[in-house]
């Protein structure tokens, strides 16, 4: 059994030709370490949407808006032309549009070779261009559909024929996935007149019933002073909520709102975290609109960074996959987090994913910042709260022993998520820390190789972690994490390291080094409460 502790030695490491060199310490390494990251994510787009609109020379809505919100949201852009029309923030002069073949060619060429993740659909003027676009969808099996069905200019005049607002209702709108009318644009299609939040709940009832999906009605035009669109999935509403701004700069908001939830939607978000993504990011974009663009109704800010939902949230219905097919890395990290639980019982296991890790170890308590992941873990028999590891929803003194699982990597401040675990422990009690030390081979493989997309399989886990999950992530240092534990007040530290025979990992014993490689992945400390 190897119980001691730091610290590890810096080695010359060559992961796919990238050399690491001891002599540039630790404080240059992580450098280095976020360079790469933020280089990464330069060079490598997290979904690939497509914008079927009209082009608006002004550069404020249409396709160009659409593929300026795609690459805030760090997604490929690919654009479909509708119609070209000639305007800018004080109107319209002119409108051509494009013939319907060559609206079905550039459908195909896209998806002939690139294929898309999502896709939306903004000016479609007449019913062949319509029709055209509901052939493509069904022919290439576009399920994620996003239809802002333009219909109604801001002054309230009617911007398509009687046939082409049959043939959106009748032929586009069942082939959508989601649909985002304004309040005038769901009168239309729901032939029924919008006062309020109850008449808006009814209207996406009575659309619901074309075959749409999903229903965003946006409430920006109801009275009130919130905003609040209404989110209808055929059982039941979600309400979003936003303050209003009094702006004239609102140009191009439709396009953009429903751009965002495209692009959330192509990187695999769901629906409810792809609307709240884009909720605030067409708030912001309006905050943030530049007031020295053109003379009238100018166009919002687009280079806004999105609000981020948590990778655990979104991704909880496939943990149980996903754990099960890195069963043999949790396995040895369960090994050596259960060599220090003394008590499991009176025990508990703090951070995203705790449930699945507690329940086998006996630990009948979890903390989870993830309402989908407490589902997981109530269903294993844990007594789930809702809360973080810098707010721990627990008396004083109330634990025998408290595991922190990685959740340092994460947390933005660990000195407060340490404290917190002495507080809830009895005198006498326990910590038990686990981590991906920031010297681990199996860390700054992840980092140097797998991030950089140089994933070699002969020197990694088959199934590695999900890159959403470890993106951007802070890995700790054996000595940060010690020196945390002591500030906090705990002494008497204990050291376990374990998956040194990387990368065929074993978990049949706590290992101990083999010979000349004195680096493990994961450390697991213990400290004492006095």
């Amino acid at each position: 059994m190897m119980t001691r502790g730091y610290p590890f030695r810096f080695y010359k490491i060559c992961v796919n030709g990238l050399d690491m060199i001891p002599q540039i310490g630790y404080t240059r390494w992580v450098g280095y370490q976020r360079t790469s990251l933020k280089r990464k994510k330069e060079m490598n787009y997290e979904g690939k949407a497509i914008t079927i609109a009209g082009s608006d020379s002004g550069g404020g809505a249409g396709i160009q808006a659409d593929l300026k919100t795609f690459q805030a949201f760090d997604v490929f852009g690919m654009s479909v032309v509708t119609s070209v029309t000639s305007q800018n923030t004080l109107g319209v002069r002119s409108i051509y549009d494009i013939s319907p073949d060559i609206v079905g060619d550039q459908i195909d060429m896209i998806m002939e070779d690139m294929g898309t993740d999502a896709a939306k659909t903004g000016m479609l003027s007449n019913k062949n261009i319509i029709e055209l676009v509901v052939d493509r969808v069904k022919r290439y099996k576009i399920e994620k559909l996003v239809v802002d069905p333009v219909m109604v200019a801001k002054s309230g005049a009617r911007l398509l024929r009687e046939d082409a607002e049959k043939a959106l209702i009748e032929k586009l709108l069942p082939v959508a996935f989601l649909i985002t009318p304004n309040i005038f644009e769901a009168e239309i299609i729901s032939r029924m007149e919008i006062k309020d939040i109850e008449d808006a709940k009814e209207s996406a009832k009575i659309i619901q019933r074309n075959g749409v999906k999903l229903i965003l009605l946006k409430g920006g035009h109801l009275p009130g002073e919130r905003a609040i669109d209404i989110l209808f999935d055929g059982g039941k509403y979600t309400y979003y909520e936003s303050e209003r701004i009094d702006t004239k700069n609102t140009h191009g908001t439709g396009c953009t709102f429903s751009a965002a939830i495209t692009a959330e939607l192509s990187k695999g978000v769901g629906i409810h975290d792809a609307v709240k993504v884009a909720k605030d990011y067409i708030t912001r974009a309006i905050r943030n609109a530049p007031g020295n663009i053109g003379k009238g109704y100018g166009p919002l800010y687009h280079n806004i960074r999105p609000l981020e939902i948590s990778a655990f949230e979104e991704a909880a219905e496939d943990f149980d996959g996903w754990f099960s097919k890195n069963k043999v890395v949790f396995e040895s990290e369960l090994l050596a987090e259960k060599h220090f639980l003394s008590d499991p019982k009176n025990s508990v296991s703090i951070g995203v994913g705790s449930g699945l890790f507690a329940s086998r170890l006996g630990i009948e308590y979890g903390v989870e910042p993830s309402k989908e992941m407490a589902k997981l873990a109530e269903k294993r028999g844990i007594k789930v709260k809702i809360g973080t590891a810098e707010e721990v929803p627990f008396e004083d003194e109330r634990f025998d022993t408290v595991l922190l699982s990685t959740i340092l990597s994460y947390v933005d401040d660990p000195q407060r998520a340490v404290r917190e675990a002495y507080r809830i422990l009895k005198p006498n009690g326990h910590i038990v820390v686990s981590f991906l030390a920031r010297e681990g081979s199996y860390a700054m493989m992840y980092d140097l190789a797998y991030l950089r997309g140089k994933h070699d399989p002969e020197t990694a886990p088959e199934y590695p972690y999900p890159i959403k999950f470890i993106k951007e992530t802070h890995w700790r240092s054996t000595d940060e994490v010690s020196n945390l534990l002591k500030k906090a007040g705990f002494v008497d530290l204990k050291y376990v390291q374990t998956l040194t025979k990387h990368p065929r990992y074993t978990n049949n014993e706590i290992e101990e080094p083999i010979e000349g490689y004195e680096r493990g992945d994961y450390i697991v400390i213990q400290g004492k409460k006095l």
